[in-house]
Protein backbone atom coordinates (compact mmCIF):
# COMPACT_ATOMS: atom_id res chain seq x y z
CA UNK A 1 0.00 0.00 0.00
CA UNK A 2 3.27 2.75 0.90
CA UNK A 3 4.44 2.08 -2.53
CA UNK A 4 0.75 2.85 -4.58
CA UNK A 5 0.74 6.35 -2.49
CA UNK A 6 4.39 6.93 -3.48
CA UNK A 7 3.77 6.35 -6.97
CA UNK A 8 0.55 8.58 -6.95
CA UNK A 9 1.94 11.58 -4.87
CA UNK A 10 3.76 13.05 -8.30
CA UNK A 11 0.99 12.94 -9.76
CA UNK A 12 -1.04 14.91 -7.11
CA UNK A 13 1.40 17.23 -6.79
CA UNK A 14 1.76 17.68 -10.48
CA UNK A 15 -1.93 18.36 -10.64
CA UNK A 16 -1.65 20.44 -8.30
CA UNK A 17 1.35 22.33 -9.83
CA UNK A 18 -0.88 23.01 -13.04
CA UNK A 19 -3.91 24.39 -10.70
CA UNK A 20 -1.65 26.84 -10.00
CA UNK A 21 0.01 27.98 -13.71
CA UNK A 22 -3.48 27.57 -15.01
CA UNK A 23 -5.05 31.14 -14.93
CA UNK A 24 -6.88 32.69 -17.56
CA UNK A 25 -4.99 35.12 -19.83
CA UNK A 26 -7.16 38.18 -19.21
CA UNK A 27 -5.16 41.27 -18.97
CA UNK A 28 -5.62 43.00 -15.50
CA UNK A 29 -9.19 45.16 -15.11
CA UNK A 30 -9.78 47.07 -12.44
CA UNK A 31 -13.37 48.44 -11.17
CA UNK A 32 -13.67 52.01 -9.51
CA UNK A 33 -14.72 51.12 -6.14
CA UNK A 34 -11.18 49.54 -6.28
CA UNK A 35 -8.27 50.87 -4.50
CA UNK A 36 -4.85 52.29 -6.14
CA UNK A 37 -2.98 49.33 -7.09
CA UNK A 38 0.61 49.05 -5.18
CA UNK A 39 3.42 46.86 -5.26
CA UNK A 40 2.92 45.36 -2.08
CA UNK A 41 -0.07 42.45 -1.36
CA UNK A 42 -3.41 44.87 -0.27
CA UNK A 43 -6.02 43.78 1.13
CA UNK A 44 -8.77 42.03 -0.96
CA UNK A 45 -10.98 44.45 -2.14
CA UNK A 46 -14.59 45.39 -1.80
CA UNK A 47 -17.17 43.40 -4.47
CA UNK A 48 -18.14 46.59 -7.21
CA UNK A 49 -21.47 48.10 -6.18
CA UNK A 50 -22.81 47.18 -9.67
CA UNK A 51 -21.19 44.14 -10.56
CA UNK A 52 -20.57 42.46 -14.01
CA UNK A 53 -24.01 40.62 -15.30
CA UNK A 54 -23.67 36.77 -16.32
CA UNK A 55 -24.23 37.88 -20.00
CA UNK A 56 -21.52 40.29 -19.64
CA UNK A 57 -18.71 37.69 -18.29
CA UNK A 58 -19.86 34.92 -21.18
CA UNK A 59 -19.36 37.55 -23.16
CA UNK A 60 -15.96 38.54 -22.13
CA UNK A 61 -14.89 35.13 -21.99
CA UNK A 62 -15.85 34.20 -25.34
CA UNK A 63 -13.55 37.68 -26.28
CA UNK A 64 -10.42 36.61 -24.54
CA UNK A 65 -10.67 32.97 -25.28
CA UNK A 66 -10.91 31.69 -21.75
CA UNK A 67 -14.25 30.18 -22.28
CA UNK A 68 -12.11 27.00 -23.72
CA UNK A 69 -10.47 27.01 -19.90
CA UNK A 70 -12.63 24.11 -19.30
CA UNK A 71 -11.39 22.32 -22.24
CA UNK A 72 -7.94 23.34 -21.47
CA UNK A 73 -8.13 22.27 -18.26
CA UNK A 74 -9.47 18.63 -19.11
CA UNK A 75 -6.58 18.19 -21.55
CA UNK A 76 -3.74 19.53 -19.48
CA UNK A 77 -4.75 17.08 -16.25
CA UNK A 78 -5.51 14.32 -17.89
CA UNK A 79 -2.13 14.42 -19.90
CA UNK A 80 -0.52 15.27 -16.60
CA UNK A 81 -2.07 12.02 -14.84
CA UNK A 82 -1.20 10.06 -17.92
CA UNK A 83 2.79 11.18 -17.89
CA UNK A 84 2.61 10.74 -13.87
CA UNK A 85 0.30 7.76 -12.87
CA UNK A 86 2.11 4.86 -12.33
CA UNK A 87 1.97 1.78 -14.48
CA UNK A 88 -0.66 0.14 -12.81
CA UNK A 89 -3.27 2.51 -12.48
CA UNK A 90 -6.42 0.66 -13.55
CA UNK A 91 -8.03 2.07 -16.64
CA UNK A 92 -11.22 2.71 -14.30
CA UNK A 93 -9.77 5.61 -13.03
CA UNK A 94 -9.05 6.93 -15.92
CA UNK A 95 -12.45 6.99 -17.34
CA UNK A 96 -14.09 7.66 -13.65
CA UNK A 97 -11.23 11.19 -14.10
CA UNK A 98 -12.18 12.11 -17.57
CA UNK A 99 -16.00 11.49 -16.98
CA UNK A 100 -15.55 13.71 -13.61
CA UNK A 101 -13.92 16.50 -14.97
CA UNK A 102 -16.22 16.68 -18.00
CA UNK A 103 -19.37 17.21 -15.68
CA UNK A 104 -16.94 19.90 -13.26
CA UNK A 105 -19.11 23.13 -12.82
CA UNK A 106 -16.30 25.83 -13.80
CA UNK A 107 -18.45 28.98 -15.47
CA UNK A 108 -20.35 29.38 -12.06
CA UNK A 109 -17.11 30.30 -9.65
CA UNK A 110 -15.39 31.93 -12.54
CA UNK A 111 -18.86 34.15 -12.93
CA UNK A 112 -18.64 34.59 -9.33
CA UNK A 113 -15.04 35.78 -8.95
CA UNK A 114 -15.90 38.07 -11.86
CA UNK A 115 -18.50 40.17 -10.07
CA UNK A 116 -15.68 40.32 -6.92
CA UNK A 117 -13.46 42.45 -9.32
CA UNK A 118 -15.40 43.97 -12.02
CA UNK A 119 -18.31 46.64 -12.12
CA UNK A 120 -20.78 46.38 -15.10
CA UNK A 121 -19.91 49.73 -16.01
CA UNK A 122 -15.76 48.81 -16.55
CA UNK A 123 -17.15 45.44 -18.60
CA UNK A 124 -19.34 47.58 -20.80
CA UNK A 125 -15.69 49.55 -21.52
CA UNK A 126 -13.60 46.48 -21.70
CA UNK A 127 -15.93 44.58 -23.96
CA UNK A 128 -16.25 47.35 -26.28
CA UNK A 129 -12.33 47.57 -26.60
CA UNK A 130 -11.70 43.97 -27.04
CA UNK A 131 -14.31 44.20 -30.45
CA UNK A 132 -11.53 46.52 -31.71
CA UNK A 133 -9.10 45.50 -33.67
CA UNK A 134 -6.10 46.50 -31.35
CA UNK A 135 -8.08 44.48 -28.60
CA UNK A 136 -8.43 41.26 -30.71
CA UNK A 137 -4.58 41.52 -31.47
CA UNK A 138 -4.10 42.20 -27.69
CA UNK A 139 -5.98 38.89 -27.06
CA UNK A 140 -3.64 37.32 -29.52
CA UNK A 141 -0.77 38.59 -27.81
CA UNK A 142 -1.28 37.96 -24.32
CA UNK A 143 -0.39 33.88 -24.14
CA UNK A 144 2.57 34.63 -26.00
CA UNK A 145 3.84 37.43 -23.66
CA UNK A 146 3.11 35.93 -20.54
CA UNK A 147 4.94 32.21 -21.31
CA UNK A 148 7.56 34.45 -22.71
CA UNK A 149 7.86 36.74 -19.46
CA UNK A 150 7.04 33.43 -17.08
CA UNK A 151 10.22 32.09 -19.11
CA UNK A 152 11.95 35.03 -18.79
CA UNK A 153 11.42 35.13 -14.78
CA UNK A 154 12.26 31.13 -14.36
CA UNK A 155 15.29 31.33 -16.15
CA UNK A 156 16.48 34.49 -14.22
CA UNK A 157 15.70 32.97 -10.28
CA UNK A 158 17.54 29.73 -11.58
CA UNK A 159 20.67 31.99 -12.73
CA UNK A 160 20.88 33.79 -9.20
CA UNK A 161 20.00 30.58 -7.56
CA UNK A 162 23.51 29.44 -8.83
CA UNK A 163 25.30 32.56 -9.00
CA UNK A 164 24.29 32.75 -4.57
CA UNK A 165 25.08 29.41 -4.42
CA UNK A 166 28.41 29.45 -6.12
CA UNK A 167 29.49 32.72 -3.75
CA UNK A 168 28.87 30.43 -0.84
CA UNK A 169 30.66 27.31 -2.11
CA UNK A 170 33.51 27.15 0.52
CA UNK A 171 30.91 28.03 3.40
CA UNK A 172 29.11 25.08 1.86
CA UNK A 173 31.35 22.43 1.53
CA UNK A 174 32.64 23.32 4.98
CA UNK A 175 28.77 22.88 7.02
CA UNK A 176 29.09 19.87 5.02
CA UNK A 177 31.82 18.47 5.93
CA UNK A 178 30.75 18.66 9.66
CA UNK A 179 27.66 17.48 9.01
CA UNK A 180 29.15 14.63 8.14
CA UNK A 181 31.35 13.96 10.89
CA UNK A 182 28.59 14.70 13.24
CA UNK A 183 26.30 11.91 11.21
CA UNK A 184 29.29 9.38 10.60
CA UNK A 185 28.51 6.01 11.14
CA UNK A 186 29.84 4.32 14.44
CA UNK A 187 33.35 2.69 12.87
CA UNK A 188 34.23 0.21 16.18
CA UNK A 189 32.51 -1.14 19.53
CA UNK A 190 28.73 -0.14 18.18
CA UNK A 191 28.54 2.80 19.54
CA UNK A 192 26.18 5.39 18.70
CA UNK A 193 26.50 8.70 17.24
CA UNK A 194 30.31 10.65 17.34
CA UNK A 195 33.28 9.40 19.60
CA UNK A 196 33.96 11.65 22.53
CA UNK A 197 37.34 11.66 24.37
CA UNK A 198 37.04 10.98 27.98
CA UNK A 199 39.12 13.63 30.23
CA UNK A 200 42.53 12.78 30.97
CA UNK A 201 43.05 11.09 34.34
CA UNK A 202 39.39 10.33 34.69
CA UNK A 203 37.85 7.02 35.10
CA UNK A 204 36.73 4.84 32.15
CA UNK A 205 32.82 4.60 32.01
CA UNK A 206 30.71 2.40 30.78
CA UNK A 207 30.51 -1.71 31.15
CA UNK A 208 34.24 -3.42 31.03
CA UNK A 209 34.03 -6.41 27.77
CA UNK A 210 33.46 -8.99 30.14
CA UNK A 211 30.18 -7.69 31.51
CA UNK A 212 31.12 -6.29 35.24
CA UNK A 213 30.66 -3.65 37.10
CA UNK A 214 31.86 -0.44 35.83
CA UNK A 215 35.38 0.51 37.08
CA UNK A 216 35.28 2.61 40.27
CA UNK A 217 32.15 0.99 41.56
CA UNK A 218 34.07 -2.11 42.82
CA UNK A 219 36.80 -4.19 42.78
CA UNK A 220 36.65 -6.66 39.63
CA UNK A 221 37.08 -10.27 40.60
CA UNK A 222 40.76 -10.30 39.00
CA UNK A 223 42.01 -7.77 41.07
CA UNK A 224 42.02 -4.89 38.91
CA UNK A 225 41.59 -1.65 40.74
CA UNK A 226 39.85 1.60 39.26
CA UNK A 227 43.32 2.76 38.07
CA UNK A 228 44.11 -0.15 36.27
CA UNK A 229 46.63 -1.69 38.84
CA UNK A 230 46.58 -4.34 41.21
CA UNK A 231 44.85 -3.65 43.99
CA UNK A 232 45.14 -6.08 47.43
CA UNK A 233 42.42 -7.52 49.03
CA UNK A 234 42.15 -6.43 52.34
CA UNK A 235 42.41 -8.62 55.31
CA UNK A 236 39.90 -10.62 57.16
CA UNK A 237 39.95 -10.61 60.23
CA UNK A 238 38.95 -12.86 62.98
CA UNK A 239 35.60 -12.78 64.57
CA UNK A 240 36.24 -11.86 68.47
CA UNK A 241 34.28 -13.67 70.78
CA UNK A 242 31.79 -11.13 72.84
CA UNK A 243 33.52 -10.38 76.58
CA UNK A 244 31.53 -11.02 79.39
Amino acid sequence: MRIVWISITPLLLAVAAYGQAAKPSTPATHSPTSPAASTTTAAEPAPPLHPITDTQVHELMVLTGTDKIKQQLTENVLRYFHQAAPPFMPKDVVDDLTASLDKADINTPVVATYKKYLSTEDATRVIEFYRTPSGRALVKATPLILGEAQRTAMQTGQQVMRDVVERHRPEIEAAQKTYQAQHAAPTSGGALGPTIAPTPGAPASGPSPSGSTPSGAGSSPSGTGPNGGTSTPAPVKPATPPTH
